[in-house]
Order: C-alpha cells, then structure tokens, then sequence
C-alpha cells in the first residue's frame, strides 16, 4: 500500500490512461499489412511515366503513421478504417506545371493499375483516395497528395523550410485548381526533435516488451526490428487521446464536420510538450494552456472581426477577424485558415471541444471512478491493473457523495496533501508522539478512536479549506450516517502552523474517506484525492 493518496491516485490514474491509449494502437501485425501496401503502392509511382518531370517521384509518409499518433478513426457512430497518408512529389519545375497537371498526372498512373482503379475513390479536394478492404473487421484508406517542391527561393533563410511543397488542391464547385504549400517532411523532422527526448528514455524498454509478447507471432527477428511508430511516449499517447475523444464527442452532433483536425490537436501538443514524464501530466499542462487561451480569446475576442492583432501563446489572429494556427516548418501553410469562415463556426467548435477536454480530462480520477471515461471514449472498460489498495479507491462511486463541481468551478492549478494520525485516548496528540500513531492511506483502524486529518497546501493565502467525509457499509446505513457533503476544518495544527485539521471518530466498520478541497476566489484550485480509512 503507498503511503501517499496523491501517488496512489497519479499511478492508477497513469495506467488507466496508458491502457486506454493502447486500446487506440494499431496492431504489430495490422501495421505490418498497412506498410506493405504503402511500399507496393511507393513502387509502384516511383515507376510511372510523368510528362515533363525530370526524374522519378519521391514518395514517403505523412501524418499519424509518420508520427506515432495513428487511431482508428470514428465516424458515424462506428470504428471507421485507418487512415494512412502519402506524399507523391513529382519532379517538376513549380514555374513549368500547373496544380491541375500535376494532380491529374497521379490519378491516371493509379487508374493504370488494374487493382488501384477498382479501389480509387472520386477525385477528392486534395488526395486520391484508395478504400482497401476490410480483414479481421480492419480496413484502410490510402490518401494520395500530389505535389512538387516549392520554389526554393520562397524558403532559403529558412530552416525548417528546406523541403516545402506545394500541394494540388481543387476548388469541388469550380472544378478550378490552384496550389497550396505545406512540409510534411520536416514537420515530421520537428516533431520528432520535440519527441527525442522523451523517445530515447522509452525506446529500449517498449521495445525489449514488444518483442517478447510477439515472440511466438515471428514477426520479429529482432528487437532491432520493431519500428520505431510501436514505440510511445507521453506525447504521443497524449495526442492519440486527445483526437479518440475529438471523435467521441463531436460524433453525431451538429457540427460534427466542423470539429478540430488532427494537424490542429498534434500542432498544439507538441508546441506545449515540455518533456513531462506523463501522460497524465503531458494533458493537464496542454490542457491548462488550452484553457486558458481559450477563456481569454474567447472574453477578448468574442469573435468580433474588427478588432487589433493579438497574439497568444498558441495561436493568433489578425486585425481582419482571421485565425492563424501556422506549421511550424513553413509559415505559409494556416492549419486554421478556415476558422473565420461561417461566422468562425470551426473556431467555436474548437473552443467547445477545449472545455469538452478540460470537463473530461482534468478531474480524471472522477471520470475513472465513475468508469465515465472509458465510456467517452468508446472503450472497453479496463479492469484495473493495480494494488487492492487503489482498487478500493475506484470502487466509492456512492449515491449520497455529492458531486464538488455542484458547489464550485474547478480549476485545479495548485497542489494539497493530506496526511493522518490517530489517538486512542482523545484528540490531544502529544508533541513527543507517545499516544499518537501515522495511519497511511488505505489503512486499519479499530472503532471508537479519533483521527486527525492535517492538510498541507502550496496555494498563497487567503483560501478556504473544506473537507468531504464520505461513510459506507451497514452500520453507517443504519445509523443515518453515510454523509457525502462537506464541512469546514476544525482549526490549525498546534504544532504546524497553516496546517489545517479535521477531526473525526471511528464509529462504524467498513471503507470510509476524507477529502480535501482548497477554495480561492470562489474557485477550486487543489484537491486532495481521497484518504481512505478501513474501520475494523
């Protein structure tokens, strides 16, 4: 049993988030099938005929399977197919094509393929698209991006601008095609130099355990032989999170097609990774930061267009109402230039999915406890792979506890503890600890003696300090005691000034908690998590 509620709570917490991020992971073997159709789709364009390019494409990678972010998607209320995203640079001269060339060039060598033309989809904004079908209940879709380098001349004081591209893109009303620039390649690049760290402290271990729970499949001959994308760092969990309950939520709602995209949500995560150790960490900084902005943009702004440029942390916008979310490896490409369009509808969505986040994953050992979580993201409910201790800390989903966001807004920015002792012979603890005895989180103590809870917090005075007692089990039943609310402390420590204490007796056997809550402002900004006491 850990003796500190707050490491009780982040570890179950932690490993309940790794086991739903796991459960978004493409499988080694579904992987495996997903790159041998990108190689022999790679092959393949590398051998067409493109008139007027002066050698063969280069064609590689982009997006979630580049990066490490890769989920099944979710539409229309279902698992949808995966999505796996390719770049094919043809090699021409900018000045010498022209978007729809280029993009008409691509789609005639794939309609070339007996096998691709069955797949091909109709000629999309951006991509061709291929719909491969479904084995073992899995599909694939394959985008296709036509593209070729961008002037150099554009980008050359640049760093990260070294290898732009400039992408087809049609007009579907106008049947009209004009360029648009992007980076794929080194926005990869950056990613994984934002990822390093992280990645080298993780690489050996997730490997090392991969390869021996697939030893028996064969599809390693090595530890050296798993790739690279298996391996997942709080980043990256972070972001497979983040987009699976973008899905969740948005799914079946008005503006579902509205809802963030996946640049938007990996873009801002790795902007504000500051190489936490943490998933659970990594989410509440981003989410912090997120919040934040989104409460100030939205007070500042109140999407009136006519107002001066303002910058944040995050994300900007311009004097004429327009948002600006750019790549960071080509400053030409906007993730967000559409946010103005229909009344900003697409920015209010984001905003609305940012407070979606903050409610869902902030108070998360809530949304454990009440298995809500899993459910938010349409998972199978994990069982919990912890301590008897820490289980007792997800089974107190109990009717009579009342709900603290009832009585305040919860911003949870600052840390408070809770540690306990208990007296056998009154609430007097001496000094020199003779009648006083440390009871621990998830301890035993016997009935009919006195606990003193003491709480220890890092936020700046003035505040309030409430606690929540909470009973269970048949004598408490019985005796109209099960409690639930929350009662003011019953003053300061003798011998720890600032301390605040609760006092309690233990009258009825069975599981029972306190919890501490710090109120500033009118706000709650700790928590404790709860100290739970077995009565014997």
């Amino acid at each position: 049993m850990l003796s500190n509620v707050e490491t009780v709570s982040k570890n179950v917490t932690e490993e309940s988030l790794k086991k739903a991020a796991e459960a978004l992971d493409i499988s080694p073997s579904k992987y495996k099938q997903a790159m041998e159709r990108f190689d022999s789709m790679r092959s393949y364009l590398i051998k067409g005929e493109y008139q007027g390019s002066i050698q063969e494409p280069e064609v590689y990678l982009q997006g979630s399977f580049k990066l490490g972010t890769e989920i099944r998607p979710y539409r229309n209320s279902k698992d949808a197919d995966y999505d796996i995203d390719i770049v094919c640079c043809l090699e021409h001269k900018k000045n010498k094509t022209t978007p729809e060339v280029v993009k008409l060039q691509v789609g005639d060598q794939l309609k070339e393929h007996g096998t691709y033309e069955k797949l091909l989809d109709d000629e999309g904004k951006r991509c061709w698209t291929l719909n491969y079908a479904e084995q073992d209940g899995i599909g694939f879709h394959m985008d296709i991006l036509p593209s070729v380098q961008e002037e150099w001349s554009t980008f050359r004081e640049i760093q990260w601008h070294r290898n732009s591209i400039a992408v087809t893109n049609r007009n579907m009303e106008q049947s009209i095609y004009n360029w648009t620039t992007s980076n794929p390649k080194d926005f990869s690049a950056w990613f994984f130099e934002r990822n390093r760290n992280a990645f080298n402290e993780v690489k050996i271990l997730q490997k090392s355990i991969i390869f021996e729970n697939y030893r028996s499949d064969g599809l390693f001959n090595s530890v050296n032989d798993i790739p690279d994308i298996h391996v997942k760092t709080p980043l990256q969990r972070s972001i497979q999170l983040l987009k699976r309950h973008r899905d969740i939520r948005f799914s079946n709602k008005s503006n579902e097609k509205y809802k963030p995209i996946s640049m938007i949500i990996t873009v801002l995560a790795a902007q504000a990774y500051q190489n936490e150790s943490s998933i659970n960490e990594t989410l509440t900084n981003l989410i912090h930061r997120l919040s934040e902005q989104s409460q100030q943009i939205q007070s500042t702004f109140r999407f009136n267009k006519s107002l001066a440029e303002s910058t944040y942390n995050l994300i900007t916008r311009t004097p004429d109402g327009k948002w600006n979310i750019p790549n960071p490896t080509n400053y030409g490409e906007n993730f967000a230039d559409r946010w103005h369009e229909d009344n900003h509808v697409r920015a209010r969505a984001f905003f609305q999915w940012v407070d979606w986040v903050y409610e869902d994953f902030i108070n998360i050992e809530d949304q454990l406890n009440k298995s809500y979580f899993y459910k938010s993201l349409n998972l199978p409910q994990k069982k919990p792979i912890t301590s008897s201790a820490s289980s007792q800390l997800m089974n107190f989903n109990v009717s009579h506890r009342q709900d603290p966001r009832s009585k305040w807004p919860l911003r949870l920015t600052q840390n408070v503890e809770i540690s306990a002792s208990y007296n056998k012979d009154g609430w007097r603890l001496f000094s020199d600890g003779s009648s006083k005895y440390n009871l621990l989180n998830g301890g035993t103590v016997e009935r009919n003696k006195k606990i003193c809870f003491k709480a220890k917090t890092n936020v700046p005075g003035p505040y309030s300090v409430f606690w929540q007692v909470v009973n269970t089990g048949r004598e408490a039943t019985d005796a109209y005691c099960l409690r639930g609310d929350f009662y003011n402390s019953d003053g300061e420590s003798a011998f720890e000034l600032g301390t605040k204490i609760r006092r309690e007796p233990t009258r009825y056997r069975g599981h029972h908690w306190v919890e501490c809550f710090i109120i500033k402002d009118g706000v709650c900004v700790a928590r404790s998590g709860e100290f739970v006491v077995k009565i014997v």
